[in-house]
């Protein structure tokens, strides 16, 4: 038996615990105003009315299910080198950047944009593991920069370590071609526990209300669920599911804010790393 490898399983699984632990030790420490969430939960949408607050539509009180889950990314070079085909590429820490070496044939017009990206897309001479990505639409800016997420059981990823953005740019006779794009990917995703019940997209909102991140005459322009990476050890990534929420502020700027989605706190926090000498 190979000593050396079972000791290495057990220090990677002693560690994954105790960063758990204390993960979920610094999100009960987060300042949460609990006090008043009861009275707040009953009349929220009276309140975000009075605060000229604007939401998108009625908000869900659905509870969805997610996971704990593990990955790792995938370097892409040795595939790349395999397959791709008409590009010049490069990867650098785990993301492929790619210019098209010759124009694709393929013309992306407005009208069926999403239709000729997905056939391209989908080639694995042109984009590597393509069937695995799903179009974000809310982040997509029409005929100039396409961004796609993987997912897990149909919730997406939003993490910049499962992504693929396709740039579109027009010829000397104005027609819409891929011109080049980024990618990240990542393989072996394992959920470290049993799926467990997650809080609404409106619980989600009463958490931002009452820690101050949503403010009068701000507009929330979406509300996603999807994973978001929380730490990395020994090459491996731990994802949570969170809500995120685009909110835009009265003075037009915009930014993403994340909900945990397993214990309502605000996510603030940086991805942190876990290096093993």
């Amino acid at each position: 038996m190979d000593f050396r490898r079972v000791e290495g399983i057990f220090f990677i699984v002693f560690l994954f615990l105790n960063m758990f632990l204390f993960y979920i030790y610094q999100e009960g420490r987060e300042p949460q105003d609990y006090i008043s969430t009861g009275s707040i939960s009953e009349n929220l949408e009276e309140r975000l009315k009075a605060e000229h607050i604007e939401v998108p539509s009625n908000l869900s009180k659905v509870k969805k299910e997610g996971y704990y889950l593990s990955a790792e990314e995938d370097d892409l070079a040795t595939d790349a080198r395999e397959k791709l085909t008409d590009q010049s590429w490069q990867v650098n820490n785990h993301q492929l950047t790619s210019q098209m070496m010759i124009q694709s044939d393929v013309v992306i017009k407005k009208t069926n944009a999403i239709e000729s990206l997905d056939n391209f897309i989908r080639n694995s001479s042109n984009i590597l593991y393509g069937i695995d990505y799903v179009l974000n639409e809310e982040e997509t800016i029409p005929l100039k920069n396409y961004i796609y997420n993987q997912t897990y059981e149909g919730i997406p990823f939003y993490d910049e370590t499962a992504q693929l953005s396709v740039i579109v740019s027009q010829d000397k006779f104005e027609n819409n071609h891929i011109s080049s794009y980024k990618q990240t990917h990542i393989s072996r995703i394992e959920p470290l526990r049993e799926i467990q019940s997650v809080i609404s997209e409106r619980d989600a909102i009463i958490s931002l209300y009452t820690n101050n991140r949503i403010q009068s005459g701000d507009t929330i322009k979406w509300i996603h669920l999807g994973y978001t990476r929380i730490f990395s050890v020994r090459g491996k990534d731990v994802y949570i599911p969170a809500w995120f929420v685009s909110v835009e502020s009265s003075k037009n700027v915009t930014q993403t804010e994340r909900v945990n989605a397993f214990t309502n706190a605000v996510i603030s926090s940086s991805v942190s790393e876990v290096i093993n000498k």
